[in-house]
Protein backbone atom coordinates (compact mmCIF):
# COMPACT_ATOMS: atom_id res chain seq x y z
CA UNK A 1 0.00 0.00 0.00
CA UNK A 2 1.33 3.42 -0.98
CA UNK A 3 0.95 5.97 1.78
CA UNK A 4 0.51 9.49 0.50
CA UNK A 5 1.70 12.37 2.63
CA UNK A 6 -1.38 14.61 2.30
CA UNK A 7 0.09 17.21 4.64
CA UNK A 8 2.94 17.69 2.19
CA UNK A 9 0.92 17.33 -1.02
CA UNK A 10 -2.06 19.49 -0.05
CA UNK A 11 -0.61 22.28 2.04
CA UNK A 12 -0.32 26.02 2.43
CA UNK A 13 2.53 28.27 1.39
CA UNK A 14 1.77 31.52 3.20
CA UNK A 15 -1.60 32.60 1.76
CA UNK A 16 -1.62 30.03 -1.08
CA UNK A 17 -3.08 26.54 -1.07
CA UNK A 18 -0.56 24.27 -2.78
CA UNK A 19 -1.15 20.89 -4.40
CA UNK A 20 2.00 18.92 -5.15
CA UNK A 21 4.02 22.12 -5.30
CA UNK A 22 1.57 24.00 -7.54
CA UNK A 23 -0.70 26.79 -6.26
CA UNK A 24 -4.42 26.08 -6.55
CA UNK A 25 -7.47 28.27 -6.06
CA UNK A 26 -10.23 26.93 -3.87
CA UNK A 27 -13.43 28.96 -3.72
CA UNK A 28 -16.73 28.58 -1.97
CA UNK A 29 -19.80 27.40 -3.86
CA UNK A 30 -21.07 31.01 -4.12
CA UNK A 31 -18.07 32.06 -6.20
CA UNK A 32 -17.97 28.88 -8.29
CA UNK A 33 -21.68 28.87 -9.09
CA UNK A 34 -21.76 32.59 -9.90
CA UNK A 35 -18.79 32.06 -12.22
CA UNK A 36 -20.52 29.12 -13.91
CA UNK A 37 -23.83 30.97 -14.30
CA UNK A 38 -22.07 34.01 -15.74
CA UNK A 39 -20.14 31.88 -18.26
CA UNK A 40 -23.29 30.00 -19.30
CA UNK A 41 -25.48 33.12 -19.52
CA UNK A 42 -22.99 35.30 -21.41
CA UNK A 43 -21.10 32.82 -23.59
CA UNK A 44 -23.42 29.81 -23.81
CA UNK A 45 -21.67 26.69 -25.09
CA UNK A 46 -18.36 28.59 -25.41
CA UNK A 47 -18.56 29.40 -21.68
CA UNK A 48 -19.21 25.76 -20.85
CA UNK A 49 -16.22 24.72 -22.96
CA UNK A 50 -14.05 27.38 -21.29
CA UNK A 51 -14.88 25.91 -17.88
CA UNK A 52 -14.37 22.33 -19.10
CA UNK A 53 -11.05 22.98 -20.87
CA UNK A 54 -9.52 25.13 -18.13
CA UNK A 55 -10.42 22.53 -15.50
CA UNK A 56 -9.11 19.72 -17.71
CA UNK A 57 -5.76 21.50 -18.05
CA UNK A 58 -5.52 22.33 -14.34
CA UNK A 59 -6.28 18.74 -13.28
CA UNK A 60 -3.86 17.32 -15.83
CA UNK A 61 -0.98 19.61 -14.86
CA UNK A 62 -1.58 19.01 -11.14
CA UNK A 63 -1.93 15.25 -11.29
CA UNK A 64 0.86 14.44 -13.74
CA UNK A 65 3.72 15.52 -11.41
CA UNK A 66 1.93 14.00 -8.42
CA UNK A 67 1.75 10.62 -10.17
CA UNK A 68 5.42 10.88 -11.17
CA UNK A 69 6.34 11.56 -7.56
CA UNK A 70 4.58 8.42 -6.31
CA UNK A 71 6.14 5.77 -8.54
CA UNK A 72 4.75 2.97 -6.36
CA UNK A 73 1.30 3.84 -7.68
CA UNK A 74 1.62 1.41 -10.57
CA UNK A 75 -1.86 0.00 -11.14
CA UNK A 76 -4.70 1.91 -12.73
CA UNK A 77 -6.84 0.97 -9.73
CA UNK A 78 -4.43 2.58 -7.25
CA UNK A 79 -4.15 5.72 -9.40
CA UNK A 80 -7.94 5.98 -9.68
CA UNK A 81 -8.28 5.57 -5.91
CA UNK A 82 -5.70 8.31 -5.37
CA UNK A 83 -7.44 10.73 -7.70
CA UNK A 84 -10.83 10.04 -6.05
CA UNK A 85 -9.29 10.76 -2.62
CA UNK A 86 -7.68 13.92 -3.99
CA UNK A 87 -11.01 15.12 -5.43
CA UNK A 88 -12.62 14.62 -2.04
CA UNK A 89 -9.72 16.18 -0.07
CA UNK A 90 -9.98 19.28 -2.24
CA UNK A 91 -13.61 19.61 -1.12
CA UNK A 92 -15.01 18.94 -4.59
CA UNK A 93 -17.21 15.99 -3.67
CA UNK A 94 -17.19 12.22 -3.91
CA UNK A 95 -16.47 10.26 -7.09
CA UNK A 96 -16.51 6.52 -7.73
CA UNK A 97 -14.78 5.36 -10.95
CA UNK A 98 -16.57 2.38 -12.52
CA UNK A 99 -14.88 -0.07 -14.90
CA UNK A 100 -12.33 2.40 -16.26
CA UNK A 101 -10.40 0.51 -18.92
CA UNK A 102 -8.00 2.16 -21.36
CA UNK A 103 -9.29 5.47 -20.06
CA UNK A 104 -12.94 4.90 -20.93
CA UNK A 105 -15.78 4.02 -18.60
CA UNK A 106 -18.12 5.59 -16.08
CA UNK A 107 -17.80 7.68 -12.93
CA UNK A 108 -20.58 8.07 -10.36
CA UNK A 109 -20.80 11.06 -8.03
CA UNK A 110 -23.29 10.87 -5.17
CA UNK A 111 -22.17 14.23 -3.73
CA UNK A 112 -20.70 17.36 -5.28
CA UNK A 113 -19.65 20.84 -4.18
CA UNK A 114 -21.02 22.28 -7.43
CA UNK A 115 -24.35 20.46 -7.18
CA UNK A 116 -24.88 21.65 -3.60
CA UNK A 117 -24.04 25.21 -4.58
CA UNK A 118 -26.21 25.25 -7.70
CA UNK A 119 -29.26 23.81 -5.97
CA UNK A 120 -28.90 26.25 -3.05
CA UNK A 121 -28.64 29.29 -5.32
CA UNK A 122 -30.68 28.42 -8.41
CA UNK A 123 -32.67 25.26 -7.80
CA UNK A 124 -33.26 22.51 -10.34
CA UNK A 125 -31.80 22.70 -13.85
CA UNK A 126 -33.18 21.20 -17.05
CA UNK A 127 -29.72 20.26 -18.36
CA UNK A 128 -26.67 18.64 -16.77
CA UNK A 129 -24.44 21.24 -15.14
CA UNK A 130 -21.31 19.61 -13.71
CA UNK A 131 -19.00 21.11 -16.36
CA UNK A 132 -16.17 21.55 -13.86
CA UNK A 133 -16.29 17.87 -12.87
CA UNK A 134 -16.38 16.79 -16.53
CA UNK A 135 -13.19 18.74 -17.22
CA UNK A 136 -11.53 17.53 -14.02
CA UNK A 137 -12.28 13.91 -14.88
CA UNK A 138 -10.91 14.32 -18.42
CA UNK A 139 -7.65 15.84 -17.17
CA UNK A 140 -7.26 13.26 -14.42
CA UNK A 141 -7.85 10.31 -16.75
CA UNK A 142 -5.40 11.73 -19.30
CA UNK A 143 -2.75 12.09 -16.57
CA UNK A 144 -3.41 8.58 -15.20
CA UNK A 145 -3.18 6.92 -18.61
CA UNK A 146 -0.25 9.08 -19.80
CA UNK A 147 -2.22 10.56 -22.70
CA UNK A 148 -2.06 14.13 -23.99
CA UNK A 149 -4.69 16.73 -23.17
CA UNK A 150 -7.81 16.35 -25.30
CA UNK A 151 -7.57 12.56 -25.61
CA UNK A 152 -10.76 11.90 -23.66
CA UNK A 153 -14.20 13.46 -23.66
CA UNK A 154 -16.41 13.38 -20.58
CA UNK A 155 -20.17 13.75 -20.84
CA UNK A 156 -22.55 13.99 -17.93
CA UNK A 157 -25.43 11.57 -18.50
CA UNK A 158 -27.30 12.12 -15.21
CA UNK A 159 -27.07 15.15 -12.95
CA UNK A 160 -28.22 15.82 -9.42
CA UNK A 161 -28.81 19.44 -10.49
CA UNK A 162 -31.66 17.99 -12.58
CA UNK A 163 -32.76 16.05 -9.47
CA UNK A 164 -31.36 12.71 -10.65
CA UNK A 165 -30.33 10.46 -7.74
CA UNK A 166 -26.62 10.85 -8.64
CA UNK A 167 -24.37 12.38 -11.25
CA UNK A 168 -23.16 9.90 -13.87
CA UNK A 169 -20.26 10.70 -16.21
CA UNK A 170 -19.27 8.80 -19.35
CA UNK A 171 -15.62 8.92 -20.41
CA UNK A 172 -14.87 8.22 -24.08
CA UNK A 173 -11.85 8.54 -26.31
CA UNK A 174 -12.13 11.47 -28.75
Amino acid sequence: MVKMNWKRELDRNNHQVVLSGQPVAIHCHHYNINLQKTLEDTLGEAGIQLMYKSTEEAAYHSLKPLLAQYEKLKTVKSKLEMFAILYQNCGLGIIHPQNIENGTGLVISPSSHHVTGWLAKHGRRNTPGCHFTCGWLAGAIEAIFGKPLGTYSVTEIKCKMMRDAECLFKIEEC
